[in-house]
C-alpha cells in the first residue's frame, strides 16, 4: 500500500458518526473518505494508511448521494466541527440512531430501541461558544476554533451552529480587542495575554462576554476594554478569568466581574436561572427543555421524596423536574455553579435543598447522611462517564430507578454495563440531538432495578 494512490469509482456504502464517508478497496479494506455521503460514487485519493484502514479525500464525483447537501458554511472544511453539515439532517438523525444502537450492542451486549433523535433546530442553536484567540498574518486578533486534530486556528467572524445575537458581539469585541493592543497567549512559550473569549447567552439575547487572560488580576488596561465591551449592544456584563498555567484547560479558577448590568438569566421549563461564565448550563436551551421533559415522564415525579441531582451544574434538572414536595440535593466539583444553583433553588421557591460542591460519588454519601435515602436520582456527567466509585455508590445507595444522561454512548454503554451486573435494565431510551451537525448526541436512559422498586414500594405503602 503507498500513500496518494487513486482508486475510481469508490462506492461509499455507508457513514460514520463522525461524518466520513464508508468504502471499500478491491480486497475489502475499509477506506473511510473525508466530506463523502452514502450514496457518493467517486474518485478518490489516500493520503493515510494504517495497519487496520485507509483515510482518503474524494478528488471526483461519478455520481452524487441524494443526501448530499450543499455546506452553507465557509470554514466547514476547515474548521471541522459540524461534520455532518453536507447531508441531510435527515440522515445525520439516521446516523446517530444507529450508531448508539451499536454501541449498546458492542459494549453492553443488548439491543435497545431508543425514542426517535429529536431536536428543536438544526441550525443556530448555542448558547455558549468558546473561542480560543490568535493571531492572523497581518499581527491582528482573531477569533476562531481550532481545526480538527490540531492547534491551528481557524478564523471565524459567523457559525451556523451559534445564536444569531453572537455574531455582532463577537466582531465588536474583537475589534476593541484589537483597539486596544493586547498580545495573545503563545500555548509553546506559555507567554502572551488573551486566551480565550467565552460568549453566553439567553433566549432573550442578553449575551454575557467572559475574557480569559494569563494573569493573576484585571489590570487597568483590561478594565478599560471591559468599559467599552459592556457598551456593545445586548451585551450584559464583561467578566475576566485568570489562568496563568501552561495547559489547554479554558479556566482557571479565578473569575472577575468586571462591568455588569445585570446577570444573565435562563428561563427553562418555566424555571428561571442564574448562568455565571464557567457553570454548567446546557447547550441548547429549547432542546434540553424538552429532554427534561421527558426525563420527569421516565422518572414519574409526581411524588415527594428525596430527589438527588449529580453533576447538577446551576441546578437545572433538579430544579426543572423535581416534584414541589421533594427534597433537593445536587453536587457539582465547580464552585460558581453550587453557588448559582443554590441561588436558583432559592429564586424558584424551593423549599428544602442542599448544594455541596464535592464530586458525584461523595455527594451520594453526603445526601443519604443528610435525608436518610435518595428516592429519585439524575445523573449528568461528562463524556468520560462515571468514575467507578461513583457508580459504586450509585449501586450502593439502594436506589430503585434512576436517570442516566449522556452526551457520549460509548461511556454511557459502559456504565449500563456494570449497573446490569447489579440488576439494573434498560427500562426506557430516548435521543436528542443538543449539537446538529456534529458528531454528538445526547442519551436519556431510564435504569430500574424491578424487585428492588417492588420492595420499596411495599415499604412507603
Amino acid at each position: 500500500m503507498s500513500k496518494n494512490r487513486k482508486i475510481s469509482d469508490a462506492k461509499i456504502e455507508d457513514m460514520t458518526n463522525l461524518g466520513a464517508g464508508v468504502a471499500r478497496d478491491t480486497d475489502g479494506r475499509v477506506i473511510f473518505v473525508k466530506n463523502a455521503v452514502s450514496g457518493d460514487v467517486c474518485d478518490i485519493s489516500i493520503i493515510k494508511d494504517t495497519a487496520a484502514y485507509s483515510v482518503a479525500i474524494p478528488e471526483s464525483f461519478t455520481a452524487r448521494s441524494p443526501y448530499r447537501c450543499d455546506a452553507d458554511c465557509d470554514v466547514f472544511k476547515s474548521c471541522g466541527g459540524c461534520v455532518f453539515r453536507h447531508v441531510s439532517y435527515e440522515l445525520e438523525k439516521e446516523i446517530k440512531e444507529r450508531y448508539v444502537k451499536n454501541v449498546f450492542k458492542k459494549i453492553a451486549s443488548i439491543d435497545i430501541e431508543p425514542e426517535p433523535v429529536v431536536t428543536f433546530s438544526a441550525d443556530r442553536y448555542r448558547n455558549n461558544v468558546r473561542f480560543p484567540l490568535g493571531k492572523d498574518k497581518d499581527g491582528r486578533i482573531v477569533a476562531g476554533f481550532y481545526s480538527e486534530s490540531s492547534h491551528r486556528l481557524v478564523k471565524v467572524e459567523k457559525c451556523l451552529a451559534q445564536k444569531e445575537c453572537f455574531d455582532s458581539v463577537l466582531k465588536e469585541t474583537v475589534s476593541v480587542l484589537n483597539e486596544m493592543g493586547f498580545s495573545v497567549y503563545d500555548e509553546n512559550r506559555g507567554e502572551g495575554y488573551l486566551r480565550y473569549l467565552c460568549l453566553r447567552c439567553n433566549r432573550d439575547d442578553d449575551v454575557s462576554v467572559c475574557v480569559v487572560v494569563n494573569a493573576a488580576h484585571a489590570d487597568e488596561k483590561l478594565g478599560k476594554a471591559a468599559e467599552m465591551i459592556s457598551e456593545i449592544e445586548n451585551v450584559c456584563g464583561v467578566y475576566a478569568n485568570f489562568n496563568t498555567k501552561k495547559t489547554n484547560v479554558i479556566f482557571g479558577e479565578s473569575t472577575e466581574t468586571m462591568c455588569e448590568k445585570k446577570p444573565l438569566y435562563e428561563t427553562i421549563c418555566g424555571k428561571k436561572f442564574l448562568v455565571s461564565p464557567r457553570s454548567f448550563f446546557q447547550v441548547n436551551t429549547e432542546t434540553a427543555e424538552m429532554l427534561y421533559n421527558k426525563a420527569s415522564e421516565y422518572l414519574g415525579c409526581a411524588g415527594g421524596g428525596v430527589f438527588a441531582d449529580l453533576y447538577c451544574g446551576t441546578g437545572t434538572i433538579g430544579i426543572c423536574i423535581a416534584s414541589e414536595r421533594s427534597a433537593l440535593y445536587g453536587c457539582d466539583i465547580i464552585p460558581e455553579a453550587i453557588e448559582n444553583a443554590k441561588q436558583n433553588a432559592l429564586d424558584n421557591g424551593v423549599n428544602r435543598f442542599r448544594y455541596d460542591c464535592a464530586d458525584a460519588s461523595g455527594g451520594i454519601k453526603a445526601c443519604t447522611e443528610e435525608f436518610g435515602r435518595i428516592d429519585s436520582l439524575i445523573v449528568d456527567p461528562p463524556r468520560k462517564g462515571m468514575s467507578p466509585e461513583t457508580v459504586r455508590a450509585v449501586i450502593e445507595s439502594g436506589v430503585g430507578r434512576f436517570i442516566y444522561i449522556s452526551c457520549n454512548p460509548d461511556t454511557l454503554a459502559r456504565d449500563v454495563c456494570e449497573f446490569m451486573k447489579a440488576g439494573y435494565a434498560v427500562k426506557n431510551s430516548a435521543l436528542y440531538d443538543l449539537f446538529p451537525r456534529t458528531s454528538h448526541v445526547e442519551c436519556v436512559v431510564l435504569m430500574s432495578r424491578e424487585q428492588l422498586v417492588s420492595v420499596i414500594n411495599k415499604e412507603h405503602n
